[in-house]
């Protein structure tokens, strides 16, 4: 038997992600850095994955990011390339191309860019919208995620865009320490944010430009998602 979308949507069950979707290329509009042109014209589709950040670890997270928050950050970040080499893999096993993407890695150290812009493609595979906290916010887990980006030339039907949907919830705005998020996700002060998550990073010991505080606030559904799971009770 052919392996066809269904086929790979059961195989990436099995993977246990919180979130998958699927995207194509051409309705993406950022840039694609450190790939050259004739690859990515190559790879006309993208799968979106995502895993859930832990509650208890997020609950950590006070006033700015620790040492344990930014472990677990890499841990996710390990765990997404992971599986996007699992997936990629198995694409090429199955006759395709594919070209897993980094969770995280900066390629324009300037701009702090990586390849690809994660969340535009999530945003594109139906999986959540761009926040007023400049994050892809999921109906259900928020920005309580972390994502990557497989390109490849299997065939598959992308999800709907998803329109803003923070909608009157304006959490985010009052704990921002650099007062970078605004009401209009449009006028998000990325130098403010930046300038801030380097002092963190500076003051704090950590090893990467991380916050979490936004993070830690977009909850999304996810309390009472794991609650009704087996009465687990979230912090």
């Amino acid at each position: 038997m052919p392996f066809g979308e269904e086929q790979f949507r059961n195989w990436l069950l099995s993977l246990d992600l919180d979130l998958f979707g699927f995207a194509r290329m051409e309705d993406y509009d950022g840039e694609i850095l450190g790939v050259e042109e004739e690859v990515i014209y190559a790879l006309p589709y993208a799968v979106s994955i995502g895993i859930r950040l832990s509650r208890a670890v997020l609950s950590t997270v006070k006033d700015g990011p620790n040492l344990l928050y930014y472990h677990h950050y890499r841990q996710i970040n390990l765990r997404l390339d992971a599986c996007a080499t699992l997936i990629s893999r198995k694409l090429e096993e199955e006759g395709f191309m594919a070209l897993p993407l980094p969770a995280s890695q900066i390629v324009d150290w300037k701009r702090q860019y990586g390849h690809i812009s994660h969340k535009k493609i999530a945003n594109l595979a139906g999986l959540g919208w761009i926040g007023r906290n400049n994050l892809l916010v999921n109906e259900t887990f928020g920005s309580q995620i972390r994502l990557t980006t497989i390109l490849t030339d299997m065939p598959l039907n992308p999800g709907k865009r998803l329109d803003f949907g923070c909608n009157g919830c304006k959490m985010c705005l009052s704990v921002c320490p650099a007062g970078a998020i605004k009401e209009d996700p449009r006028d998000f002060d990325h130098i403010g944010c930046y300038k801030m998550i380097t002092e963190m990073k500076n003051k704090r010991n950590i090893g990467q430009h991380i916050c979490g505080i936004c993070v830690e606030i977009c909850k999304g559904k996810i309390r009472e998602v794991l609650q009704a799971h087996k009465g687990i009770k979230t912090p």
